[in-house]
């Protein structure tokens, strides 16, 4: 049986707004964003990560009409921020085998 997906916190959302979608490849869907974090921000992630692992991960739409559900790829961190006044890093947020529809709870 599978696991349901781990749903996206909602204190991550602000991330993964704009999140682009790409074919990649091998013809499956893909994403990537690099976003500026805070320390609490990379905390979250971190045990997102660990919680996810081997596991989907559903991000909810704003409107919550459905979700974009993929496997959460290892964030890598960047480097310095763009604005290291607010933030402690870059990191680069990643998902293959993107799916587009309806939520797992629906």
């Amino acid at each position: 049986m599978a696991s349901l997906p781990v749903e996206w916190p909602h204190k991550l959302q602000h991330l993964v707004k704009d999140l682009p979608l790409a074919e990649g490849q091998d013809g499956r869907i893909c994403s990537r964003i690099d976003v500026d974090v805070d320390a609490d921000t990379l905390f979250i992630l971190n045990e997102l990560e660990g919680r996810a692992r081997h596991r989907k991960v559903q991000i909810r739409m704003p409107d919550g009409s459905s979700c974009v559900t993929g496997e959460m790829n290892t964030i890598i961190g960047l480097g310095s921020p763009a604005d290291p006044t607010h933030h402690v890093g870059r990191v680069r947020i990643s998902f293959h085998d993107v799916s587009w529809g309806r939520c797992s709870d629906e």
